[in-house]
């Protein structure tokens, strides 16, 4: 079987040696109240650090192009997203409309966001994989950054030069309050809640990665049009690894808002969005499969040991596990990103604190 095309260039040195950064205060977006908002965000001016990088993946050592986003002081501390984008040798990447979307609205009300491009999308070197395992480890570079608490620069794409004016410039803004030893590695703010936004194949990927792999990160999940009657395309035989990864992570979450947990402890929730005008999964099918979650997830609890009586179950699943049907949305998004995001905003408590 032949390799999937080449999707991503390799970085030039000519054009990735330099770390571009840019320092905005502006309103946010997000701030005007649609009728029928149900979680008002206020509005707020927070200054924000942008900067676009490579960062090495932890399988092999790939350059993946990366853009990070830090938020001054106004932002709550302690959140942050993780957006992962659609499948590369369709033109998956990093800037597509669902994430440029919700970037315009989440960025100034999080800590910390990362956009970052798969193995063979955009500038990332590498190619797709036939059953986003490489992939996989794409993301978990980035989330094993976020609970490190640094940023790792990849050295051969970023300089000692370069790193050091970085560092100057993060200071000279206030994003940077220490010396810092080591060149490669940008410090990063303490994370203890992360949204895992996955678009389309980037929502397979991200139910690949369970709560318990970054208990320090407090993942939640909002899984944007997923592929579920395409997924034997994206994944092949993988495909049933992946419904089971995600059913036990609803499992899980749902028995971890369950009974006493130390105040500290995080219960995961996840979030599906879907159009119902989705052009490969139809929403009478996304209805049955996520009837499917929230079954297994309530008879998982109540034949536990010790058993779970019916109504807490049902509460704990109903707690877990929320959807939302954008009215005549395709699964592109196309005119349609406002809706998306409003449902995702309306839904991640820490954007209501």
């Amino acid at each position: 079987m032949h390799e999937p095309p080449q999707s991503g260039s390799e970085p030039s040195q000519a054009t990735c040696t330099t770390l571009h950064c840019t320092a905005v205060r502006s309103q946010g977006r997000g701030n005007v109240l649609h009728p029928g908002d149900p979680c008002p965000i206020p509005p707020m001016l927070v200054e924000t650090f942008e900067l676009s990088c490579f960062i090495p993946s932890r399988l092999d050592g790939r350059a993946l192009e990366a853009a990070v986003v830090l938020a001054g002081s106004g932002a709550p501390a302690g959140a942050a997203v993780v957006y992962v984008h659609p499948y590369p040798p369709l033109g998956g990447q990093l800037r597509n409309n669902v994430a440029q979307e919700l970037s315009a609205r989440l960025d100034r009300r999080v800590a910390l966001s990362v956009a970052f491009n798969l193995r063979g999308a955009g500038r990332s070197e590498g190619r797709t994989s036939w059953t986003g395992t490489a992939e996989q480890d794409d993301l978990r570079s980035v989330l094993d950054m976020l609970a490190a608490g640094r940023l790792l620069l990849h050295p051969r794409t970023h300089s000692a030069a370069d790193r050091r004016s970085l560092l100057a410039r993060m200071r000279a803004r206030g994003f940077l309050s220490h010396d810092v030893d080591e060149l490669g590695a940008i410090p990063l703010p303490a994370v203890s809640r992360t949204l895992l936004c996955g678009f389309s194949y980037g929502a397979m990927l991200a139910a690949s990665v369970a709560p318990a792999e970054y208990p320090q990160l407090g993942l939640d999940y909002a899984l944007i049009s997923f592929p579920y009657s395409v997924l034997w395309a994206l994944a092949l035989q993988r495909r049933g690894w992946y419904l089971q990864r995600l059913a036990s992570t609803v499992c899980e979450a749902a028995a971890a808002g369950v009974g006493e947990q130390p105040a500290s402890a995080h219960a995961p929730r996840l979030l599906f969005v879907a159009g119902t005008a989705d052009n490969f999964t139809s929403i009478a099918t996304y209805d049955r499969w996520w009837d499917q979650l929230r079954t297994k997830a309530r008879q998982t609890l109540e034949t536990a040991q010790p058993p779970v009586d019916p109504d807490t179950a049902q509460a704990a699943v109903s707690h877990t596990l929320h959807t939302a049907r954008i009215a005549n949305a395709d699964h592109g998004w196309l005119r349609r990103e406002s809706d998306m995001a409003d449902a995702v905003i309306s839904w991640w408590t820490p954007l209501q604190q």
